[in-house]
Parts: C-alpha cells; structure tokens; sequence
C-alpha cells in the first residue's frame, strides 16, 4: 500500500450537537463533558475560539468571557452511533477502512484500486467528501503517504488534498500547529512555554528526552508523527443478519406470512443486539414456487429494534406487490449499524418481560374469574414458619427491586422450601439411628436446638427446630413437637 486516505469529521460531537440544534449555528457553541459549571470543555466552535474560548477551560469560565455562550452535552453512545454509521458509509469507498482510536470522526482509508471506478484519486476522496456532506456533515479527506501526517493535515484543512509526494507531505504536516492537534491541554501549554509550537519544532526534540520530561503522550506523537510507517489496521465490515423462514406447503397468504416473518425477525434481532447494533436497513428474498423471486427492500426512519414497527412496514410493502405464484421460502437480511444502550436495553427487557402485557392478561383473568383469582405471595408476621406466608390480591405486575449483596464474592445465601404440611418422621431409635430416615440416609451433623413457641391461645405449640446433614449431602429443616412427642420433616435447605 504506497498510499493512504485520511478523511476527518472534525470535531464531530459539536457538528452532532449543531445538527440537533441548527438555530444554534451562528453563536458560539460548546460541548462540554456534563451538565455542571465546572464541567470542562471539550470542543468549541470557531465564534467561542475566537472569544478565547479553548477546550479545557470549565463552562463557567467561559460563560465569563461569552455571555451568550451555547452549551450542551454529547453522549458518548450517540458518538459511537455516529462512528459506526460512518465506518459502515465510508466501506462502501474502500474495502479497508480503520477508524482513529480516540479521534471521534476520523479514519484511514486505503485507495488502492479505485481509480478505474472514479477516475483517478482526486474524484474518488471528492465522492468521499459529497457522501459525508449529503449526511449534514462537514469532512475533509487527504490523500497522501503517512498515516500520521495525512490525518494531522486533514485536521487542518478543508475539503479535498491530493499529495503529489511524500517530500511535499513532510514539509505541510511540519508546519501544523500543535494547538491543532489532540493534544491535551496540560501537553500543549507546557510545550508553548518551551516555544515548541509546531509538529517540525516536536520532532527536532530528542524522543529519548522527550519522554523523560513530558510522559508518554508526549513520546508516542513523536513516535506516530515520525518516518516509520505503519501498516493500516482495517476493521472489518460485518455481514448482515441472515434468517430464513421455509414454507411448507407454499403459501400465498401475507397474514401468515407476516406471523411467520415475526419469529424469524425477532430472532434476528436478537443477534443484532448481541453486536450492540439496531436494524438501520431489512432485505427480505421472496422464492416463489415456480416463479422468479421478488426481493423488498424496508428501512426504518431510524434505526430501530421495534419488531412490530418492522413487520408493518413489511406488511406495507407487500401489499404494493402482486405475486405470481406462491411463497416457498423467505430469506431475510438485516443490516445493522452501532446503537445506544439505551435502546439495547429497551430490547432486552422486552425480550424478558412485558409489564404491559402481562397487566393485560391479569385484566382478563380477574374479569372472567373474579378479583380473588390473581394473588402474589406475601410475608406474614406470625409464630409458625407456616402461617408467615399467604397470599394477596394484586392487581398490578411491578419489577422486583434489585439487591445487591454487601459482599459479592460471598456465597449465595440458603434458601427454605417449607412444605405445606410438615411430614411425619417414625420415632428416633436408640439403636442403628441411620434407618432413622430411611433412604435419606444418616445424619451426619445436627445444629440445633432453635426454640419456636406459641398459639397459646388455641393450643399449646413448642418445637424444637435443628438442621440435620445427611450423609448424601441433604440439609434437612427436622423439628421436635414437644407437646406432641414427634419428629417431623418441615423443608428441606437449598
């Protein structure tokens, strides 16, 4: 690879924020890291750059200088959500593409071979350029020869730079302002004060010394901005979800072609959720039964994992259509793009749980039953382990409040399942005390006595609790009833 394709949205998350709010575009703006003022600054527009505003200083500090001074916050979902529709629009200018690690919005592209579908470089990084600009977003790409050269010029330019050679590339990426680099602000003032102030002035610096005095970040911008070329680490385009539904016989009825398509797709979109992606675009392959196949093409506004918003737009799309023959099998393809969590998590928990739903049915079964059919366990202050738990009328389904244990890497705690009614045990012999409890085998340890009294008031209850261990590893929940003379078996410990 003799040459490399630097495109660059530069700062992104402000052009995202812009784009949210367009009245917005002809005032100083400013993203900063969250809603507070002290929050610090993380991109400026170039009004607030010309009023001394610069990344780094806190939102207060700027209000000082700007009284009107826009602000807002960018989420880093909504940044990967970009990026990854970036990536997946800049694959279809080159088959290796490598986004820039912590430069949201930039990337390197390989050009190699595409000159005899655009012509030459020129046309093909302005395509580039245009696709990017169709998306409301401003982009510069640079073709050169130096990963890290190209992508520093394409920070600081506009548009499109076709580098005739690699002399010529070293001499303008010299002249870069460090300022205009991802610098962080701590790096960028100390080398001011050493009259270090462009890339050509870095790299004139000892990188041993440089290291030494100024840290890690320091060293490895010489490092990247220096001649050893490295190699491009493209990620790799995904392919798209395929699931396929066969129908046996062929049938030509949308209805049950729908209810069919449902399953297939909501397992598909489970596999998308698994990539942390949404649905951005659904190709769906219609084999006929001695016919050509059709092909449907439905694409959400937005991405989108709503399987029931989906499925009616298929439903739309197939009522256009008149098939000639029968459905024998149907192919579908999902293409998906990175997402938010929080619209991850919306999947999930509906995968899991509907409470809607299931507030529906608890609606219907009360109004054919009565309100005393549906009823949730409840604790109960009472004596006797078997009167502390009963049931009450419900009407409402609720999530169970999370627990989070004090110590999570302590074992799980013990569970008791009480039998409704205690069994019986036979006397405890006084010899061979291992046919006690037949096939449940010996005890081997007992912890106990544990007194419970009460119910004096109807009759007279004391038992002596104790965990017995059998020899098979059972823990046993046994009690002596006093008054009564008997051993019984109430629950058994998990």
């Amino acid at each position: 690879m003799d040459r490399i394709a630097s495109v660059v949205v530069p700062a992104l998350p402000l052009q995202l924020l812009l784009r949210e709010q367009p009245q917005w575009r002809d005032a100083p703006v400013v993203v900063v890291q969250d809603d507070r003022p002290q929050a610090p600054i993380l991109w400026a527009n170039v009004l607030a750059r010309r009023a001394r505003i610069l990344p780094g200083m806190t939102y207060a500090a700027a209000r000082n200088l700007v009284a009107d001074l826009r602000a807002g916050t960018v989420g880093r979902d909504v940044i990967e959500d970009a990026t990854g529709r970036l990536f997946v629009a800049l694959c279809g200018f080159s088959p290796r593409v490598e986004p820039v690690k912590g430069d949201p919005g930039g990337f390197w592209l390989d050009p190699s071979g595409l000159t005899s579908l655009f012509g030459d470089l020129g046309a093909w990084a302005t395509a580039v350029v245009d696709a990017l600009r169709g998306r409301d977003l401003v982009a510069t790409c640079v073709v050169g020869f130096h990963r890290f050269r190209t992508l520093a010029l394409a920070r600081t330019r506009s548009g499109v730079h076709l580098l005739a050679d690699a002399r010529h590339e070293r001499a303008l990426s010299d002249a870069v302002a460090l300022q205009q680099l991802s610098l962080t602000p701590r790096l960028r003032d100390e080398l001011w004060v050493l009259g270090v102030r462009t890339l050509g002035d870095l790299l004139r610096l000892p990188a041993a010394e440089l290291r030494a005095r100024f840290g890690e970040e320091a060293a490895n911008l010489h490092a990247a901005a220096s001649d050893t070329q490295v190699l491009l680490d493209a990620r790799p385009l995904v392919d798209p979800i395929v699931e396929a539904l066969e129908l046996d016989p062929p049938d030509d009825d949308h209805t049950r072609l729908l209810f069919g398509l449902r399953g297939i797709l909501h397992r598909a979109l489970g596999r998308l959720v698994a990539r942390g992606q949404a649905l951005s675009a659904l190709r769906l392959v219609l084999e006929l039964d001695h016919a050509a196949s059709v092909e449907v093409h439905v694409a959400p506004a937005t991405p989108s994992l709503d399987s029931t918003l989906l499925v009616d737009l298929v439903r739309l799309r197939l009522e256009a259509l008149r098939l000639p023959a029968a459905i024998a099998t149907c192919r579908l393809e999902c293409e998906g793009v990175r997402t938010t969590a929080a619209q991850l998590a919306l999947f999930q928990s509906k995968q899991r749980r509907d409470l809607d739903a299931g507030n529906r049915a608890l609606a219907r079964l009360r109004a054919a039953f009565g309100d005393a059919a549906v009823t949730r366990p409840v604790l109960r202050a009472a004596h006797l382990p078997e009167a502390r738990a009963g049931w009450a009328p419900t009407s409402v389904l609720r999530f169970p409040a999370a627990v989070t244990p004090a110590d999570p890497s302590a074992p799980p705690p013990l569970q008791r399942r009480v039998f409704a009614k205690p069994v019986p045990l036979p006397p405890k012999p006084r010899h061979e005390p291992e046919a006690w409890l037949g096939r449940r085998g010996a005890i081997t340890k007992l912890w106990g006595p544990y007194r419970i009294s009460g119910g004096w008031w109807v009759r007279t209850v004391e038992r002596d609790y104790y965990y017995a261990q059998t020899q098979h590893g059972e823990l046993l929940w046994i009690y002596f009833d006093r008054p009564r003379g008997r051993w019984f078996l109430h629950g058994i410990v998990d």
